[in-house]
């Protein structure tokens, strides 16, 4: 079964600290695991995040939806 897409607002919030990186999408779930891959790979498009997930790695992190 597939899981149904979600539209909205999202943020990465780095929880040991006030980073905070907000976007939006029309399919979050989709948007986070590529986020999440590109961090992995050191090819996020923000500088500030993936300096500070190199830095403190993704137990560091949460995933939020903001509004629906």
């Amino acid at each position: 079964m597939l899981a149904k897409k979600i539209s909205g607002i999202y943020c990465i919030r780095q929880i040991n600290g006030n980073g905070l990186y907000v976007g939006s999408s029309v399919d979050i779930n989709q948007r986070w695991s590529k986020h999440k891959s590109r961090l992995n790979k050191g090819d996020h498009s923000s500088p500030h995040l993936q300096n500070a997930w190199n830095l403190y790695t993704e137990l560091f992190f949460e995933f939020e939806i903001l509004e629906i």
